[in-house]
């Protein structure tokens, strides 16, 4: 949860751009938006990245979990989710027009995910109906793999199934944030 508010606050910064008339000025160049859409999606991947880093370093220093250990699979799982997330807030900064819409629709949606998603109550409580509903957020996936790494010990082959889906789900959101944002090359 905490990773899809960064996210999109971060990606915010494409609507700050286009306020002042830098994004203009950019695009004026030979930086394509979709350049400009993948740089800003790798430097928020990699925000990400390194959040999830301070938050488990955090969880091995507050409450003893078993880190270093995991660390391949905590690798994986974290680049993916942070890729997924990145692309998350793209795509909500490039459908909307001001910082203060993206703050209210980036609320909305991310505590309606998390919610559904098992960040706030476990997933496997819920009732079928929620439980699949859930697979419809990044963060079921993204805690259904951590769960598998931290929790059940499973090795790195065995999250392919989350990989994937946070890998396509990133992809996806990607590809619709890159097509709004065709706004902003049109005006």
């Amino acid at each position: 949860m905490f990773l899809l508010f960064t996210a999109s606050g971060s990606a915010g910064a494409l609507l700050d751009e286009a306020e002042s008339g830098t994004l203009e000025r950019v695009l004026s160049t030979r930086v394509t938006m979709t350049k400009l859409l993948a740089g800003k999606l790798v430097f928020n991947t990699i925000l990400a990245f390194i959040q999830l880093v301070a938050m488990f370093l955090w969880g091995w220093a507050a409450f003893k979990l078993d880190f270093f250990s995991h660390l391949p699979g905590f690798a994986v799982m974290g680049l993916c989710t942070a890729f997924a997330v990145a692309a998350f807030g793209l795509l909500l900064a490039s459908a909307c027009q001001t910082r203060a819409q993206l703050g209210a629709l980036s609320t909305l949606l991310i505590l309606i995910m998390s919610s559904v998603g098992g960040s706030m109550f476990p997933r496997f409580l819920m009732p079928d109906s929620m439980q699949k509903a859930g697979l419809f957020t990044i963060n079921a996936w993204a805690i259904d793999g951590f769960t598998k790494v931290f929790w059940r010990d499973m090795p790195v082959r065995e999250l392919w199934p989350q990989v994937a889906v946070l890998l396509a789900i990133g992809v996806g959101l990607f590809l619709v944030a890159r097509r709004v944002a065709r706004r902003w090359e049109i005006a």
